[in-house]
């Protein structure tokens, strides 16, 4: 299956911007020509004046909402014509809505990455709300309350309750109800459906919206969601010092990375350089890379076992597998678990990191100084001399606000919700198994929760995309079907555009099942089973 152009574009901004910036899987809308649902179609025509929509919608659930811009934008480069309202929510929430003056009747609203603040006018951002804008959606979005260059990673939150609560989830709630308002004064009636569609923080956004506000939206994609954030961020504490004295090169990352691949490819019957379940995949860092140094045995062995508190495991191992190289040969454990840039720094300033920190270390950094001890503040706390057995708080306040661990999603399935999370299982900057193990919670907590909620674990690849194995996929045509038609996807469609041209593609199963090889071309889903 070819990208169309447009898609290939938000790859191009998306690489363009750095890590932080590809929190965001790049197939969303692929397979909208395919929809049983017919999404696609916009035939509402709108009725208001954009120019007086401020005027007919100036609060939402008592907060006042001013509009800063209406703006009536022409038709050019395949985008329809439409109305852009940028506005914002007190205190801080900024918020832009698009509306289109061909309406599909359905609201698209995008997540966020990393801590947010993202300039809404980043390409990146731009081409996402493109591709809505072309399939006849409403399209918003939020930057949660602050500027990410102003304030950088977590530091809006020091001193401003106000600021981590919009980041928290107020602000995606309010900026849901002020993009349902706005519809319905400009075309006379609100969405009749409404979808979410994230990856990372944007994950656990679509979490936290099924969880705390279940009827903002109807149909939600949640990738790889930081559900449990304050065990990540502890997490990124427990071992950041024996990865700093490790001092691994990218060379051997790669290398070790490849071996990894190696050794445990075949186990679910077929070599192709993907491990199909790291779960199944057993090494031993000594016998298996001689040659690395004890510092470097050290790091490993923490990394890839439970994070421990008190004689207990409090946060889950990671998977082997993430030291794998993507399709350049560059491991995945570049910027995320060592200081290795992959991409040039990015252009919309978002997510910036300090100098030699790692994208772990610097988000840990900032979760220590302005988030772990709410309403405190510590801007002198340190991962390098924080004292973890002190220091870590598995619940509390702070987790009350950022964890979407909630496991019952009872509420979102009685209005008929439907929710789909996709997690690589190569992924080098949150644990898949957070998403195994709240998937499991949720089927205890949740009755008949495969009518409401699947998981689909995508084997290589790396965080929401990447990594040299299929991972470009379409969970929002996915959710929306299943919202719409009642056709629950048994599996996704994941592909890979090769170097050479050349395609392979996977289907990735709802959790628990997996791929089972069948034999035949083993570069198409055709070759394989759900089982």
């Amino acid at each position: 299956m070819t990208l169309p152009s447009s898609l290939r574009m938000s790859a191009l901004c998306l690489a363009a911007l750095g890590g932080a910036a590809q929190a965001q899987n790049i197939g969303s809308f692929r397979d909208s020509a395919q929809s049983a649902s017919r999404y696609a179609e916009a035939s509402l025509a709108a009725t208001g004046d954009c120019a007086r929509l401020g005027q007919q919608v100036s609060s939402v659930e008592g907060t006042r909402l001013t509009v800063l811009s209406a703006t009536a934008t022409p038709a050019a480069q395949g985008v329809p014509d439409f109305c852009r309202i940028v506005a914002m929510l007190d205190p801080e929430v900024l918020v832009e809505v698009a509306l289109p003056m061909r309406w599909n009747g359905r609201l698209y609203m995008r997540g966020n990455g990393g801590y947010a603040g993202e300039r809404i006018d980043a390409p990146s951002r731009v081409a996402l709300r493109d591709e809505a804008l072309k399939r006849g959606f409403v399209a918003a979005q939020t930057n949660t309350g602050h500027d990410a260059i102003a304030q950088p990673l977590g530091s809006f939150a020091q001193n401003d309750l106000a600021k981590l609560v919009d980041y928290s989830f107020r602000a995606v709630h309010l900026t849901a109800q002020a993009s349902k308002d706005l519809a319905a004064a400009f075309y006379g009636r609100k969405p009749a459906k409404s979808y979410f569609d994230g990856c990372s923080t944007g994950g656990r956004q679509g979490l936290m919206s099924a969880q705390r506000y279940p009827a903002d939206f109807d149909g939600i994609a949640a990738g790889a969601p930081v559900l449990n954030f304050t065990g990540t961020m502890y997490d990124y504490v427990s071992y950041a010092p024996l990865i700093a004295k490790a001092g691994f090169t990218g060379a051997q990352l790669s290398q070790i990375g490849r071996a990894i691949v190696a050794k445990c490819d075949a186990v679910d019957g077929l070599k192709d350089g993907v491990i199909a379940d790291p779960r199944r995949c057993v090494i031993d860092p000594r016998a298996d890379f001689p040659g690395l140094s004890e510092a470097q045995v050290a790091a490993l062995e923490a990394v890839h076992r439970d994070m421990q508190h008190q004689g207990k495991a409090v946060f889950p191992a990671w998977p082997w597998g993430s030291e794998a190289p993507d399709a350049s040969g560059i491991s995945g454990w570049a910027e995320w678990f060592v200081s290795m840039p992959r991409a040039p720094a990015a252009t919309s300033g978002a997510q910036a990191l300090p100098g030699g920190e790692t994208r772990q270390s610097a988000y840990a950094q900032t979760f220590l100084r302005y988030f772990a001890d709410q309403p405190a503040s510590r801007p002198d706390a340190d991962w390098r001399s924080f004292d973890l057995d002190q220091g870590f708080r598995a619940t509390g306040f702070i987790s009350t606000l950022v964890d979407a661990r909630n496991p019952d999603l009872s509420a979102f399935a009685a209005r008929g919700g439907k929710m789909i999370t996709y997690h690589g299982w190569a992924d080098p900057a949150l644990n898949p198994m957070m998403s195994v193990g709240y998937h499991e919670e949720a089927a205890r907590a949740t009755p008949k929760l495969d009518d409401t909620y699947r998981v689909f674990m995508v084997p290589g690849m790396q965080h929401c995309n990447g990594g040299d194995a299929p991972n470009v996929l379409d969970a929002v045509t996915a959710v929306i079907d299943w919202t719409e038609t009642g056709r629950a996807p048994a599996a996704l469609l994941v592909t890979q555009r090769r170097a050479d041209g050349s395609e392979r593609s996977r289907p990735v199963c709802a959790y628990p099942k997996v791929a089972q090889y069948l034999g035949g071309d083993a570069d198409k889903a055709a070759s394989f089973a759900c089982r």
